[in-house]
């Protein structure tokens, strides 16, 4: 496992904790219906004496949220429930969905040391009103790579002053290639380690903005107006975010079957 490769999630909300690390970095606030099918995630773990965690997710259907698989596991607890907050910029505040564990799907592949097959799925006990302010995001074509294209990543993660953004903030940001996001990295390891970089991944080019902790499990989403869901924010170099090496997504077509196959085709 390389070491300094962090996941980049599950924040304590515990206000007064000094976690060392920056929200999406250079973000601008999204404005109303913006984004529509973002939705934020709290997860609860049975036991767990300390504060829910923190991730995104994104709109798929109006029964279905897919998310990281990280955001819904713990290596020392099982899940106990997740609340899923939709169509607000604002963070969390009393209006949540309330989805117990028997309502989630986490990859059965999902390896917390490679963090491969980072993807998971929430169904929702009711289904949701679509409007301005709440909508779903698009699937994407399972043969392109979306290299050299612009993307758009969002979530609510920790602000330079320690504490989750109260507004969804968003960057826009090139994505490159899978042989050139591996060189980066192996580069800055400098053979202290070495990152491999398969196909189910996708990054983007970090050196004006990256997502952060907190902002695990958000959408990708293709920066062309069509809402097309092409990445879900998994893990970056190092847990204070401050290197500009390539920020690393699940690649959301490497996964079309995986989704279709638990949602039935998104019924």
């Amino acid at each position: 496992m390389i070491l300094q490769l962090v996941l980049i999630v599950q924040l304590s909300l515990g206000f007064g904790q000094q976690i060392g690390s920056l929200r999406i970095m250079n973000g601008t606030a999204a404005k109303l219906r913006q984004l529509p099918y973002q939705v934020g995630l709290l997860g609860y773990f049975e036991g767990s004496m300390e504060e829910p965690n923190m991730c995104g997710g994104t709109i798929l259907s109006n029964r279905w949220i897919v998310t990281a698989a990280h955001c819904l596991q713990d290596p020392k607890a099982n899940l106990s429930k997740v609340l899923v907050h939709v169509g607000r910029l604002e963070s969390f505040n009393d209006k949540e969905i309330v989805v117990n564990r028997s309502h989630t799907i986490v990859h059965k592949k999902f390896d917390r040391r490679t963090v491969t097959n980072d993807i998971a799925l929430i169904r929702l006990p009711k289904r949701l009103t679509f409007s301005r302010y709440i909508q779903a995001a698009k699937l994407p074509s399972s043969k392109k790579t979306y290299s050299g294209r612009r993307a758009i990543i969002s979530g609510w993660g920790l602000t330079t002053k320690q504490q989750p953004s109260k507004v969804l903030q968003y960057i826009r940001v090139p994505i490159i290639s899978n042989k050139e996001c591996e060189r980066q990295w192996n580069k800055q390891l400098n053979g202290t380690g070495r990152k491999v970089v398969p196909s189910s991944f996708i990054c983007i080019d970090s050196r004006k903005g990256l997502p952060c902790r907190g902002d695990s499990g958000g959408p990708m989403v293709l920066d062309d107006g069509s809402r097309t869901l092409v990445g879900i924010v998994s893990h970056g170099f190092d847990g204070e975010c401050k290197l500009k090496l390539p920020d690393i997504s699940t690649r959301v077509s490497s996964y079309l079957r995986w989704i279709n196959y638990y949602t039935g085709g998104l019924k």
